[in-house]
């Protein structure tokens, strides 16, 4: 079993209605229809969506939303059309979405290799001159604390009955952090979980995302619309497709014409 498998279970999924809650999630949703221009007739694809937390605060019948987890689909499904699938080979067209959004540090938990794959697809299934939305952890940031505290630190986070204590480890030299989490609920340990992140600075962000025919647009440090900048706790970068992807690409590539 690997490591994402394992951390993204039941009580994953009960410690997000408390961590990221109604009100949190409304916000970042409002944030996304507004950077991708949502609207009636315009249909966009929330990336590894869960269990829809963003998707229950989107306009209906505006977004389709792809997992491999069937057990948190499950609960997407109420809140629109879900796709049972692996984001490393999304199963749509060509030109298929004027959108799409990557939310919550998706981006980086395969690596880089698997991330610029993701983006190829990404690349094939948004139409040109749509948006692109990738939400993650704030690489300035980690380096900051790393400088200040070494590879290793400890913090709690603590959401409803949940109690959290992680341990985190940077490598600056891979860009990798990696968490161990003590999970606690109503004082009780339920068990430890490992979360693993490839971080990305906005150079590379943009030197990713220019690959693959999209331009950086708008770069901000939360959902409220707030410049980012180095001590900001996100990195949300909103994209524009211009042009198509290299013919080098297009050759590993076999898009899908359903």
């Amino acid at each position: 079993m690997s490591w994402m498998e394992a951390f993204f279970d039941d009580v994953y999924l009960e410690f997000m209605q408390y961590y990221r809650g109604e009100e949190a999630s409304r916000a970042e949703a409002v944030f996304v229809a507004k950077a991708l221009g949502v609207r009636p007739g315009v249909r966009v694809l929330d990336v590894a969506c869960g269990h829809g937390r963003h998707m229950a605060y989107m306009p209906r019948d505006t977004v389709v939303g792809i997992d491999i987890n069937l057990s948190y689909l499950k609960v997407a499904k109420k809140h629109g059309d879900v796709v049972q699938a692996d984001v490393r080979s999304l199963p749509f067209r060509r030109g298929a979405f004027h959108g799409a959004y990557i939310m919550h540090s998706t981006f980086g938990m395969f690596g880089d290799e698997v991330d610029m794959e993701i983006l190829t697809w990404l690349s094939g299934v948004v139409k040109q001159g749509g948006r692109l939305v990738i939400d993650v952890a704030n690489k300035d940031k980690v380096e900051g604390v790393y400088a200040s505290l070494g590879d290793m630190w400890n913090f709690w986070i603590s959401a409803g009955p949940f109690r959290v204590l992680s341990t985190a480890h940077y490598n600056p030299v891979a860009s990798r952090i990696r968490e161990t989490r003590l999970i606690y609920k109503g004082g009780r340990l339920l068990g430890e979980r490992v979360l693993e992140l490839r971080l990305y600075g906005l150079g590379e962000l943009k030197l990713m995302l220019s690959s693959v025919g999209f331009v950086i647009e708008n770069v901000y440090g939360d959902f409220d619309g707030q410049a980012y900048s180095k001590s900001s706790d996100r990195l949300i970068v909103v994209a524009v497709k211009t042009g198509g992807v290299p013919k080098s690409l297009k050759q590993a590539m076999d898009w899908a014409d359903l």
